[in-house]
């Protein structure tokens, strides 16, 4: 009985949110300067006081109950806007923001406090962010990440994301919709994503919503521009590890834009010239580059089309030369992506909008050896990848005021060729060639479909309940998963917000890091009969608040994940190899991560930043491996803290800086010897003394990962000059002069132990550290015309 009365109560308050609704005002939030839509802004009606956020394309739709309402705007960076609608029916409404005002400045009723957003886990970062952090060399999106709670960044100066507890296979990365495989030059130096491109950046380390999967641990959700459809501009830089250009404008005025960026390293511009000087036989070189592209174009009010680009590589190349003994030799590494995307969004009501993607993605990795002496040469061509090729379709219908509903599915094929080798010798005109590995490609089918129901019944309790069905065939077998996802918020008032969230996530792909060559190297690979797709499961709950009229907020999170069906790499297996990928992996590992975060983040005024801290603990189990016992996994740090503050002290000057701490990683080393047994020989026949036996030195190691290195601690500075002239045209133009310190007191962090008796036998053996990056300082110029 109680059963039907509860469901009786809430088809009541359907009907009675359904009875209400009169009209709806829909339409698009733009820079009024650019016409770029903006992604994330805050939109609200009143009397009613019901909001909406802009979507990915800038779309927002809200229900209005009264005729005569008062429509407001507002996003950060931008003067508010507020205009009163007599409304007589639905009404397509676009909204220009005019930049240049900080929400400091004016009360905005708008802007939606953290304790009204349905989200957990959840953070957003803007490029503008990226580029005022000082960074080592390069503004940079991922180290940007690493700032945040349950964010690690793996070994000093590198831009990779262990995500509570996960590894850096389990980050979903999608840039315009489309997942990225490989998102690090320089052996994780720099990532490949270039802030000036880039208009919204999400981060999702829970509560993840029904329409992204594929992986365990995170979701992160790039967006690039559009372009200036009024007209043209562009920016140029020229830094100490490389320089960038991008140009964006008008095709058609308000109807067609572009917008490219380039970036290439200097490197090789130096290093395979000094190297030739260096030695008298050899040289080596390496460069990275980005590029980006994207067109943008409104066919009319209600279709746009979209065309987006990306393609980067990593070379390294070395070089050997006797040219009186007719002797050569190189060795050539390549890695990268290319990704290209083609959508349709398309409005087909005041309350439906769909958005329609046929993608592209492709990762490579080649290891091509080249010798020539005298009459004989050969080639040895080692090369795996993983291409997709994709539809996918998605929903947005806002039913009513309080209920939005997002549904979808997709299909991509997957190509994998976990390794293929060709050899090739010629001698003496006759060529032979051999090639092994090619029949080990391996296809795959990935299907999904999802649905999601945003309803918020009461102005104090809202929730998001989810479903994603997945099916990964490959090899003749299907891998099906059901995906509940759950996110609630129950809104307290002054108090603040108490929010939970529980995800299901399956992964079908399994990344193999081998780090025997040049700079690691990543080989993706699926699933497979003998492997399944690897298990997560999180639960979260938080607690979040705004301070001081919304200059601040503060969250607290607590989670809890289970992972099973984990992967790694045996040691000691070679990169190149013949045996099926299956026979080189420790197999169905499990792993449980467990933290608290909390996140103090000041966005408005002149000063600026957050302040964020990580308790947490990860483990692994593979039977193999430490007896069959739980270890710290390899990036397990039970305490992070971490302190960014921007400071603008004046229009053309801005300060940064960050400091950064953390409790040690653990590693393995061994802690004593002993004389271990050995025989001297093999005992051939029954008459060999069995007792002839030798002894040796052997190490005795307690278990994996059971030593922590010191802890960590750096800090950061950066200054941006900024001046504007006229150019011989009398346009404006700003000239920027970026510094930054890296490391500024130059702190010795360990990147690993080792043993030595620097090569002299009758000395003790000692424990030595590898250090990281000392003090570096770096200058970047830049131009905005």
């Amino acid at each position: 009985m109680v059963r039907n009365l509860c469901i009786l109560a809430l088809v009541l308050i359907s009907m009675l949110s359904y009875s209400q609704q009169k009209y709806t005002i829909n339409g698009l939030v733009r820079d009024k300067s650019t016409g770029e839509p903006l992604i994330g802004a805050n939109v609200l009606v009143s009397p009613g006081g019901f909001g909406s956020g802009t979507d990915a394309y800038g779309f927002y739709s809200i229900v209005a109950v009264q005729s005569s309402v008062m429509l407001k705007a507002s996003h950060v960076g931008y003067k508010p806007f507020q205009q009163t609608l007599n409304l007589t029916g639905n009404l397509r409404f676009d909204i220009l923001l005019e930049p240049g005002l900080e929400l400091a400045e004016v009360e905005v009723t708008a802007t939606r406090r953290v304790e009204e957003r349905l989200e957990l886990g959840m953070t957003e970062i803007t490029a503008a962010q990226v580029k005022q952090l000082p960074m080592l060399g390069e503004p940079d999106v991922l180290k940007a990440m690493q700032l945040l709670p349950g964010v690690q960044g793996g070994a000093d100066g590198r831009s990779g994301l262990y995500v509570r507890g996960g590894s850096p296979d389990q980050n979903l990365f999608m840039l315009d919709g489309t997942p990225i495989y490989y998102v690090n030059h320089l052996g994780g130096f720099v990532s490949v994503f270039h802030p000036d491109i880039l208009k919204n950046i999400k981060l999702f380390k829970g509560g993840f919503p029904a329409r992204f999967g594929g992986r365990l641990s995170s979701v992160v959700d790039l967006r690039m521009k559009e372009g200036n459809k009024k007209e043209f501009q562009g920016s140029y830089g020229i830094g100490l590890i490389s320089g960038d250009v991008t140009l964006e404008g008008p095709m058609k005025t308000d109807k067609t834009s572009f917008i490219v960026s380039a970036r290439r390293v200097w490197a090789d511009l130096l290093l395979r010239p000094a190297t030739k000087i260096a030695f008298q036989h050899a040289s080596m070189g390496y460069n990275f580059y980005d590029f980006f592209g994207k067109i943008s174009h409104e066919a009319d009010a209600r279709n746009r089309f979209y065309f987006s680009l990306y393609g980067g590589d990593d070379r390294l190349g070395f070089f050997f030369n006797i040219r009186e003994d007719k002797i050569r030799s190189n060795a050539r590494y390549i890695w990268g992506n290319v990704l290209s995307t083609l959508r349709w969004n398309h409005i087909h009501n005041a309350r439906l909008n769909s958005d329609v993607t046929l993608l592209y993605t492709r990762y490579r990795y080649i290891n091509d050896l080249f010798f020539k002496e005298k009459d004989i040469k050969g080639n040895n061509l080692y090369s795996t990848g993983v291409n997709d090729f994709g539809l996918k379709a998605d929903y947005n219908w806002r039913l009513a005021k309080n209920y939005t509903a997002r549904f979808g599915g997709g299909v991509s094929g997957n190509w994998f060729v976990p390794g293929k080798i060709c050899n090739t010798v010629t001698q003496n005109g006759e060529k032979t060639t051999e090639t092994i590995g090619a029949q080990n490609r391996t296809n795959a089918l990935n299907t999904y479909v999802y649905a999601e129901n945003e309803f918020a019944p009461f102005k104090w309790f809202s929730f998001n309940a989810g479903m994603r069905l997945v099916n990964f065939r490959v090899g003749g077998k299907n891998y099906f998963s059901a995906e509940p996802r759950f996110l609630s918020a129950f809104n307290l008032g002054k108090t603040g917000a108490i929010k939970f969230g529980y995800t299901h996530m399956m992964q079908p792909v399994h990344m193999l890091t081998f780090s025997g060559t040049a700079f690691p190297t990543d080989i993706w690979l699926p699933s497979t009969p003998e492997i399944p797709p690897g298990l997560a499961t999180q639960f979260s709950v938080g607690y979040s608040k705004s301070l001081d009229n919304g200059a601040y907020e503060l969250s607290l999170e607590l989670y809890k994940k289970e992972m099973k069906q984990l992967v790694d790499v045996k040691g000691g297996v070679p990169l190149v190899n013949t045996l099926p990928w299956e026979q080189n992996v420790e197999k169905n590992g499990t792993g449980k991560s467990e933290g608290l975060e909390l996140f103090l983040q000041k966005k408005q005024g002149s000063t600026t930043g957050w302040i964020s801290y990580t308790w947490s603990k990860a483990d692994r189990l593979f039977q193999n491996l430490n007896n069959g016992k739980p270890y710290p996994f390899k990036y397990d740090r039970r305490h992070d803290f971490s302190i960014v503050f921007n400071r603008e002290l004046s229009r053309n000057l801005d300060f940064s800086a960050t400091w950064i701490y953390g409790s040690g990683y653990p590693t393995t080393l061994y802690n004593g010897v002993y004389q271990a047994i050995q025989p001297k020989g093999f005992i051939e026949s029954p008459t060999d003394i069995p007792f002839d036996m030798g002894y040796h030195e052997a190490a005795l190691y307690p278990g994996k990962n059971w030593l922590r290195m010191r802890d960590y601690h750096r800090l950061d500075l950066g200054f941006n000059f900024r001046k504007e002239r006229k150019n011989k045209k009398g346009k404006n133009q700003e000239r920027i002069w970026t510094f930054g310190v890296y490391n500024a007191y130059n702190r010795q962090n360990a990147v690993f132990y080792y043993f030595s008796n620097n090569g002299q036998s009758d000395a003790p053996v000692k424990l030595y550290q590898q250090s990281g990056f000392p003090i570096i300082p770096s200058i970047k110029y830049s131009v905005k015309f």
